[in-house]
């Protein structure tokens, strides 16, 4: 049994040292890719491409649509995106928003 425990022992002791080598290359491949971001990580929320998308669609006024479903196909015929129905009866008077390019539409009310 002894010469058993001790192959294990023998076995287990370049394992060891081995794990922190690997651990520290990881640190290090970690740090080097904080510093490429400026400290952020892939799971953060970041823009980087410094777009000013949602600037703009906001800055679009909300389209007033006279039936109860909105159409919305992007507006650039093949270089908008798939063809998208809105439900605009819903009980919420806020404006419905296209889920590609977002678009409000809300239903207008004639008097």
């Amino acid at each position: 049994m002894r010469g058993y425990q001790q192959v294990l022992r023998a076995v287990r002791v370049p394992l060891r040292t081995a794990v922190p080598k690997t651990s520290r290359v990881f640190q290090v491949q970690v740090a080097r890719f904080a510093t490429i971001y400026d400290g952020k990580t892939l799971l953060e929320d970041v823009n980087r491409h410094h777009s000013d998308a949602e600037i703009r669609i906001a800055q679009v006024p909300v389209i007033e649509v006279d039936g109860d479903t909105a159409v919305c196909d992007g507006g650039g015929g093949a270089l908008g995106h798939p063809l998208e129905y809105i439900a605009l009866d819903i009980v919420s008077k806020e404006p419905q928003v296209c889920k590609y390019c977002g678009l409000r539409f809300k239903k207008s009310h004639h008097h």
